[in-house]
């Protein structure tokens, strides 16, 4: 029943079942779907616990995510490195200009119609 404790094992396998509806499933299934399978299914444990296995389950595809791109972007950030340190000063120009862009220090360019004086003084 609702009060009723399950296994750590058991409860990571309602987590994965959940993100197997969730994300391995090419119909849509929505959290009312999830729910309305688990009462049927487990009928054991309350709304707000197969609400919990439902943010477990987007937390998982999350981090799976993460460390996916994070796979991908140890590499290319190697390569940029690398290019650095080329002879050719184009080459690190670019190379630069991606690091700031990657990393959201891109130097933006605005063009502005100024009508009028602009007055500068120094010192």
């Amino acid at each position: 029943m609702a009060g009723d404790r399950i296994t750590k094992d058991e409860s990571n396998r309602r987590i994965q079942k959940c993100y197997d509806f969730r994300f391995n499933n090419t119909n849509e299934f929505k959290y009312t779907d999830w729910v309305k399978y688990a009462k049927e299914t487990y009928n054991d444990k309350s709304e707000q616990q197969y609400t919990y296995y439902w943010t477990k389950a987007g937390d998982l595809y999350k981090d799976q995510w993460k460390e996916k791109l994070n796979k991908q972007l140890d590499p290319a950030v190697n390569e940029l490195i690398r290019l650095l340190s080329d002879e050719n000063p184009k080459i690190r120009h670019e190379a630069a200009k991606s690091i700031f862009k990657y990393t959201g220090e891109e130097v933006q360019k605005i063009e502005a119609n100024v009508t009028g004086e602009i007055k500068v003084k120094f010192g």
